[in-house]
């Protein structure tokens, strides 16, 4: 295989692996064609779509999930095929496709050349690899320093939050789904093209190949009903939450009084109203074995 690699230096563990990856690359039969060290993520999108361009088949792209927000917005609807490297501080789209966090298992994978298709979600005309934050998670993600990231990992949200955790404010919010309607004051949403938020899966049918968006809110805005919210988020069993309002739908229109901050795979992007809907498989990427588009 020949691929074009985009690293994203200033991801968690890019500078760990940066003087090894050519050869645990070159040891899996991958032939590197170009390699392209940018100083944050704000130039991926440019020298994917340059790639692309360029007629590269793959494109092996390092970083976390806004690494991956980036990527995507170049290789959507594209023949160009993604390899991902778990590079980031969260690295949740890269688990939605059975890769984890291990940086071998991430290059093995890529070796393998097993190719789906999956979804992307779209919002206000920009796609993302895995999920979208409205409100609070969009605050902390904001908050959160880069630095801590790359000296505590995952703990860094929990530091970067607690002020958010303490000013931020509810809102009220209609949501549109389809054909059905919701109004509630809440503290913060998600909404998944993927499979996990985080280290768990968002809601138990979200699935990046189903052609629908998972929506995960709580009606419960008080700081101890918040807590519990990332509580049982950070344990999988969100579905328990007695305040939690969870559904599946091709499209889905949120507004906002007041306006709240809008994030992609953890960058922010606007604030509210937002738009969001499905691009079916439209992105070309390798998976794990054990990948199963069914779940």
């Amino acid at each position: 295989m020949q691929a074009t690699v985009v690293l994203n230096l200033h991801s968690n563990k890019t500078r760990k692996y940066l003087e090894e990856l050519p050869r645990m690359l070159a040891e899996r039969g991958i032939e590197t064609s170009a390699m392209h060290l940018l100083e944050g993520s704000d130039g991926v999108t440019k020298t994917v779509k340059k790639a692309v361009k360029n007629g590269a088949t793959h494109v092996i792209v390092g970083g976390g999930d806004g690494t991956m927000a980036q990527a995507v917005n170049a290789l959507a609807h594209t023949q160009t095929i993604l390899g991902v490297l778990p590079l980031g501080t969260g690295n949740s789209f890269a688990l939605t496709l059975g890769i984890g966090d291990d940086i071998e298992k991430a290059l093995d994978i890529i070796a393998a050349v097993r190719i789906v298709s999956v979804d992307l979600g779209v919002v206000n005309k920009k796609y993302f690899a895995n999920f979208a934050t409205i409100g609070l998670p969009s605050e902390i993600a904001a908050s959160t320093d880069r630095t801590l990231k790359n000296f505590v990992g995952p703990l860094a949200y929990a530091l970067g939050g607690i002020k958010p955790f303490f000013q931020h404010r509810a809102f009220k919010a209609k949501i549109k789904a389809d054909d059905n309607d919701l109004k509630l004051k809440t503290q913060q949403m998600v909404i998944a093209s993927g499979r996990f938020f985080g280290k768990k899966p968002l809601t138990p049918e979200a699935n990046i190949t189903d052609g629908r968006l998972a929506f995960f809110t709580t009606s419960g805005v008080s700081h101890l009903e918040i807590a519990r919210t990332y509580v049982a988020m950070g344990m999988g069993l969100s579905g328990w939450l007695p305040d939690a309002h969870r559904f599946s739908a091709k499209k889905i229109t949120i507004k906002t009084k007041p306006k709240q901050p809008l994030s992609i795979d953890g960058n922010a992007y606007g604030t509210t109203p937002a738009r969001f809907s499905i691009a079916p498989l439209a992105l070309r990427v390798l998976v794990a074995s054990t990948f199963n588009d069914d779940a």
